[in-house]
């Protein structure tokens, strides 16, 4: 009776593991930023000159095939300065000519929660980059991907069974060359109705419980890159027009005195701020309110270049 029930069990539990196994695999081998991200740091480690860190703003923004120098962009979706300053502290000692570390200030960073310790894409930092962002020894199922977040990979894999047209196109940066279809490109690029949409992604309601707590880290983050010897770069990234009339006062206000002030106590801390720049950036430059498409990043990328270039940035 016994060995009758844990056969049934493991008939049970077999399609259910055999499934979750098939995934995890997929998610390892697919093409994807992070396995490309890999793959062109463990070639190119040893000349890579420019790193740059933050959430998809970021990642969408940046093509390293328009920067002169070589640079590398650990930048993902909802990721904020703690896991920037995780990955960091663990890619830092790898790269030996590395000069310079881009940080992202987005108009709200400050009054957004961090990551924190459960963050599910830390898998993804230890399986890709072998970086530890748990802050704690590491086990087995610290590895799992597929299990940090199986709706969200679940609903990837069908989504890519079933739609080719959407699926991701890598350069050898890790850059998405394919990235168009987003909200505007859904709406045609009609002006008329995106100015009209009363929804989109925006805090706009402040924190300062937070605030403070993220500047400090922020700081540490700055002063750790200033110790390594690096040059840091502050960056905002272009926001469609109607990004601009949601803002609120009291968070950008704040927000700009944290990184004027730590701009003018340090020559070696330099601000590149093209967030309030709508006469450059169109509406066939945005995926969305708040994110460039690629041809908006090429845009991006090239004032970012001559930025590195430059002796003083403006």
């Amino acid at each position: 009776m016994q060995k009758t029930y844990i056969k049934y069990l493991l008939l049970f539990f077999l399609p259910v593991i055999l499934i979750n196994l098939g995934i995890e695999a997929y998610v390892r081998l697919e093409p994807s930023g992070y396995l490309v991200n890999a793959k062109y740091l463990s070639t190119s480690a040893d000349s890579i000159e420019v790193l740059s860190l933050g959430s998809s703003q970021v990642k969408d923004a940046i093509n390293p095939e328009w920067i002169d120098r070589p640079l590398l962009n650990m930048a993902s979706g909802n990721q904020h300065h703690d896991s920037d300053f995780a990955l960091l502290k663990g890619v830092v000692d790898k790269l030996p000519k590395l000069e310079t570390v881009i940080f992202e200030v987005s108009y709200s960073h400050f009054e957004l929660p961090h990551n924190g310790k459960y963050f599910w894409k830390k898998s993804a930092y230890l399986h890709f980059y072998d970086i530890n962002a748990y802050g704690r020894k590491t086990w087995f199922k610290d590895r799992l991907i597929f299990l940090s977040n199986p709706q969200f990979f679940a609903r990837k894999f069908f989504a890519d069974s079933t739609d080719n047209s959407a699926r991701a196109q890598f350069n050898e940066f890790a850059f998405d060359t394919n990235n168009y279809g987003g909200q505007f490109m859904k709406q045609s690029f009609d002006s008329i109705a995106i100015d009209s949409m009363k929804h989109f992604k925006i805090n706009t309601v402040p924190k300062l419980n937070l605030f403070k707590n993220n500047v400090k880290l922020f700081e540490e983050m700055v002063a750790f890159s200033r110790d390594k010897g690096l040059e840091v770069l502050i960056i905002q990234v272009p926001m469609y027009r109607t990004y601009h009339h949601r803002k609120h006062p009291a968070i950008l206000r704040r927000r700009d005195s944290v990184v004027q002030r730590l701009v003018a106590a340090d020559r070696g801390i330099k601000l590149l701020d093209l967030e309030r720049d709508t006469l450059n950036y169109h509406l066939k430059d945005f995926w969305n309110q708040s994110h460039l498409n690629p041809d908006g990043a090429r845009k991006f990328s090239k004032e970012l270049n001559e930025a590195l270039n430059a002796a003083d940035l403006p």
